[in-house]
């Protein structure tokens, strides 16, 4: 089968992306796999890096409440279709995954203008406005939470899950301890300020308070400095206790180290973390929609997760939420078990035998 995934606005865009692109060369090494990108993306460095093939489109985002950037992006639409179309016949694709992104709104019109089947992959609670835009009758749409049909009426939603990285779920399993004494904080690949700035007010407290507290932080680029600043004036026994990187690379590792984790509510790493049996406390983004906020819901309702709003995230409310579980090993443990409970590690393979049914042929009648 010849696959052509569309995807990769952003670093939790592509990560849905590249684990369909693994699961495919996992099931059917003979297969090919293509991504498409926007082109000046992060997709032109991580696809690549990953081993994939990659083509780029020059389209741009898309934020409706602004002009300029609707005239902008409906200039670059019908040559970015012009060129997808081409990407799709010089591959001869059997199927087009749209992936995430406005990326995937040329190559899905493309491919319906060439018959191609296509599946959309919706890694958000609420779908984002590339996914309502391509979202029509009949239309195959594999989504990490259950709740997405109700936004899309007229769509065929299937609750798949979250695809997740081969090299996630393959980290070698670490069963958590009787205390919760590993903190791991993440903002995302560019990190996030409201939660670096709450930690770098509270950890020299967190560590203080518990002797056997390690903290390990991504950080983001941005405010690494900020952050090595804070670390330069904690007594040296307590900075050894905090790992600072602007980037982790193996994030899964990272998660498995830790026994709770203080995030944003993306969906792939909320996939991530509760497929690895962590439990989380979530700080949601409260742009774009404010869709972050519906991704953490099923968590807090399962008890798998408890969530601060963004604009509470300072450094008390957040190390009191961290304490309320070291504190409360059997609160902390309970978390643990119910984020395992909702951890979808089948979700590409589920993905994958829906595309397998939209590409087969029609089942012959017998006479």
């Amino acid at each position: 089968m010849r696959t052509l995934i569309a995807g990769g606005g952003t670093g939790g865009h592509l990560t849905p992306v590249l684990a369909m692109a693994q699961e495919l060369r996992r099931a059917d090494p003979t297969g090919e796999v293509l991504i498409v990108g926007r082109h000046g993306g992060v997709a032109e460095d991580l696809v690549t890096a990953a081993g994939f093939r990659l083509e780029t489109l020059r389209i741009s985002g898309l934020d409706v409440g602004n002009a300029v950037s609707v005239a902008r992006f409906a200039a670059l639409l019908p040559a970015a279709v012009r060129a997808a179309r081409r990407i799709i016949r010089d591959f001869r694709a059997d199927v087009v995954i749209g992936g995430a992104g406005y990326v995937s709104v040329p190559v899905v019109l493309a491919a319906r203008s060439l018959r191609i089947p296509v599946a959309l992959l919706e890694q958000n609670a609420i779908p984002g406005r590339a996914t309502r835009l391509l979202a029509r009758r009949g239309t195959l749409v594999a989504a990490a939470f259950a709740e997405t049909a109700v936004s899309l009426p007229h769509a065929r939603v299937v609750h798949t899950g979250n695809p997740i990285r081969a090299e996630v779920l393959a980290t070698p399993l670490r069963e958590l301890g009787e205390t919760c004494e590993r903190l791991l904080v993440m903002g995302g690949s560019q990190g996030a300020r409201r939660i670096n700035r709450a930690v770098a007010g509270c950890v020299e407290r967190l560590l203080a308070r518990h002797p056997t507290l390690q903290v390990t932080h991504q950080t983001g680029a941005l405010d690494a400095d900020e952050i090595e600043a804070v670390a330069a004036g904690l007594p040296a026994e307590l900075r050894r206790r905090w790992t600072r990187a602007p980037f982790i690379q193996d994030v899964g590792a990272a998660i498995m180290w830790s026994d709770l984790v203080l995030m944003r509510a993306g969906g792939s790493s909320v996939a991530e973390c509760s497929a690895l049996g962590r439990p989380m406390i979530l700080v949601p983004y409260p742009h774009a929609g404010d869709h972050q906020r519906f991704n953490a819901a099923p968590f807090v309702q399962a008890g798998a997760a408890r969530v601060i709003p963004d604009d509470e995230c300072d450094p008390q409310r957040a190390a009191a939420e961290v304490e309320a579980l070291v504190d409360d090993p059997d609160a902390w443990r309970h978390m643990a078990v119910h984020s395992a409970q909702l951890g979808r590690r089948d979700a590409a393979p589920r993905v994958l035998e829906l595309m397998r049914r939209l590409t087969a042929p029609p089942a012959r009648i017998p006479r």
